[in-house]
């Protein structure tokens, strides 16, 4: 019995010295296993203390000119760890052989009742756990496309179970349940879109024969070892190598199961090495003393060193990059969550880590501010302009918020600038009337400064302030633009008196009561259309009625008109009739306040006439309610790209249809 199941059996069962020869005939070694079997088991025939053999006495025996002697206690070691009635005793160092059998034996009996399902049970509890959530999400044992979801947040590791599909040789392609989840999503016709975040782990056929082995005995040893019953027939000695096994088959299984999922697929674009967009790798062998508790750590590694993932030091891209090999071509706009799933969707592009975001958000600035892109969040623009100055947003998401803008599809937006004059009045007193206008287009808020000193009120983006100065005064607007945009203009009201030898007029050409006829550069004539058009006619002709108190003007051209009336009469019929302008650049300046019953309403509006339509349509309805008491403004400012001359075409068309609608401008 002991020869047949530990040094030679000629039927059936090959023993276990003979099943470890083979190793060393392979090596080209000598048969050591059956040489220390044999020669220990000869001096275990004898009975009493005398029985068996030490360790310098079985060196004598079995070695030779040429043979190392660590090549029997190898020998000897190795035999002892899967004999079934031998004895190597660590103290004594004497080895014999036994009637009764070893811890070997019982373990390998217990072994037979552990069957294979069992067996692979253990392993895949084992195997989720060894490939858990760490740098990938892991999808266990999916079998079909739609036990994996066909999304860019993540990047999924398909562990394949090794009861659907193996691989045995390391050229082997990507197996049919493999290349099924890569192409599809498991809806009817529906091809997969991100295939660039797929990983596929499988099982080598002959190394899971190995795992399952040591699996079925890890698991016997722990039965034995729940036993009672079991323990109490084992000796002291005998418990004690069982626990020691125990402790060493736990972590032979981890290896011989990280050492069978070594088959990585991931995604390529390579028509010669991997024609079906799946690239396969063979991952490292491991032993005890390297094997990982997280064997994603392996999988990273391997696939930084084959370039599809970047490693942690590298740059951020290159706008250019973004631009040649992942801005597709006739795409004039997309959102940054597009540049991100793109990542997700073209297999020649690497698989970017949750790590990598930060750097490709500072790859967006680096466009932004290089001026390689442009780009919109909700109406604000970022465009880099020829003065260099671009401030790119605080915050840089991946959302279908912010949108990344190819150079020239946005002009740059125009500089913020306030227009800002200040007319002194003539007049005999000593303190002047001013009057200082302004237009900021685009402002929220505006807010005055005489002197440096706040003038209380709320002003409009467009509007007037008129006051006194007893002397010369400097006027400061600043326009708030929202989002801590400001921007402000100044200009110097001169108050001059003639006897002072220098000029007697402001910088806008007012009347300062000299001697000296001055020609203002505007002017205000009232009156209705015929009467208005007919005294500019006589402005440019020098003839101006009585009433204007200035003479001899002879007007050239005209670089801006105001229009405005005050009667709701009137503001109803010049809203009216505003389409028939719309061929004219025009900004419109309303005020209305209405009040009937217990509404009051007041609406302000300045901008161009598109906008302007949605307001006057409710609010002409609301004039026409009963017992409506209200007070209008409206100013139709044209302002001419070059001036026209008083009696041209655009002047007469603009007299014709005040005309035509009977309107008195004031």
């Amino acid at each position: 019995m002991v020869i047949q199941a530990d040094i030679y059996n000629p039927d059936g069962r090959e023993a276990q010295a003979e099943v470890q020869d083979r190793e060393w005939l392979a090596a080209g070694k000598p048969p050591f296993s059956t040489w220390v079997g044999r020669t220990i088991f000869l001096h275990s025939l004898t009975q009493g203390i005398s029985s068996g053999v030490r360790r310098s006495e079985l060196n004598l025996s079995l070695l030779a000119p040429g043979m190392e002697i660590g090549f029997v206690d190898q020998a000897l070691e190795r035999l002892s760890t899967v004999a079934w009635y031998l004895d190597n005793d660590p103290i004594t160092s004497i080895a014999r052989f036994k009637e009764e059998p070893s811890i070997n034996k019982i373990i390998a009996e217990e072994k037979e009742q552990v069957g294979v399902s069992e067996a692979k049970d253990d392993l895949r509890s084992r195997r989720d756990t060894i490939f858990a959530n760490k740098f990938f999400t892991l999808v266990a044992a999916p079998e079909r496309a739609h036990d994996v979801d066909d999304s860019p947040d993540s990047i999924a590791l398909c562990l394949i179970d090794f009861n659907e599909d193996t691989v045995s040789s390391p050229i082997d392609g990507p197996p049919p349940t493999v290349e099924q989840i890569f192409n599809n999503t498991g809806e009817s016709g529906k091809f997969r879109t991100f295939r660039n975040r797929l990983l596929f782990l499988l099982a080598n056929k002959q190394e899971l024969a190995t795992a399952i082995d040591k699996a079925r005995e890890y698991r016997a040893i722990q039965n034995i070892l729940k036993s009672p019953n079991r323990l109490d027939d084992l000796s002291e000695s005998q418990q004690k190598q069982l626990k020691q096994k125990e402790g060493t088959l736990a972590l032979e299984v981890r290896v011989s199961l990280t050492n069978a999922y070594r088959h990585l697929f991931y995604p390529a674009n390579d028509p010669v090495k991997a024609p079906k967009g799946l690239m396969h790798c063979v991952l490292p062998a491991q032993d005890s003393g390297d094997v990982k508790n997280n064997q994603q750590d392996v999988m990273l590694k391997v696939l930084k060193d084959c370039g599809k993932i970047r490693s942690e030091d590298a740059a951020p891209y290159a706008p250019a990059y973004i631009l040649q090999k992942v801005w597709l071509a006739g795409i004039d706009h997309w959102t940054t969550k597009s540049l991100r799933e793109a990542f997700a969707k073209d297999l020649n592009l690497n698989i970017l880590l949750d790590a990598e975001m930060s750097k490709l958000r500072d790859t967006i600035r680096a466009g932004l501010t290089a001026g390689q892109w442009d780009m919109k969040v909700g109406e604000r623009l970022f465009i880099k302009t020829d003065d260099g100055k671009l401030t790119p947003p605080d915050t840089i998401e991946f959302s279908e918020r912010m949108e990344l803008y190819r150079r020239g599809i946005f002009q740059p937006p125009e500089p913020r600038e306030i227009e800002l004059s200040a007319q002194v009045m003539s007049s005999s007193g000593v303190d002047k009337t001013v009057r200082v206008r302004w237009r900021a287009k685009g402002a929220l808020t505006v807010t005055l400064y005489q002197e440096g000193v706040l003038i209380p009120g709320e002003f409009r983006p467009s509007d007037e302030y008129e006051g006194t100065i007893a002397k010369t005064t400097l006027f400061r607007v600043v326009a708030d633009y929202g989002k801590g945009e400001t921007a402000e203009s100044q200009t110097q009201a001169t108050l001059l008196t003639y006897g002072s030898g220098r000029p007697t007029s402001t910088p806008n050409g007012a009347e300062q009561g000299t001697i000296f006829k001055v020609k203002p550069e505007q002017f205000e004539l009232n009156g209705t259309p015929n009467g208005v058009f007919n005294d500019l006619s006589d402005v440019a002709k020098g003839d101006l009625p009585l009433r204007a108190r200035v003479s001899d003007y002879k007007v050239q051209g005209i670089s801006a008109l105001e229009l405005s009336v005050a009667q709701v009469v009137d503001y109803r019929k010049l809203g009216t009739a505003l389409p028939l302008l719309a061929r004219f650049p025009m900004q419109i300046d309303q005020t209305v306040t209405i009040q009937t019953g217990e509404q009051f309403i007041r609406l302000e509006y300045q901008g161009p006439m598109r906008g302007f339509q949605s307001f006057f349509t409710p609010t002409n309805a609301l004039l026409n309610t009963q017992d409506v008491q209200a007070n209008v403004t409206m100013k139709l400012i044209f302002e001419f790209a070059s001036s026209v001359q008083p009696g041209g075409v655009e002047m007469n068309a603009i007299a014709q249809l005040g005309v035509e609608v009977g309107l008195p401008l004031p």
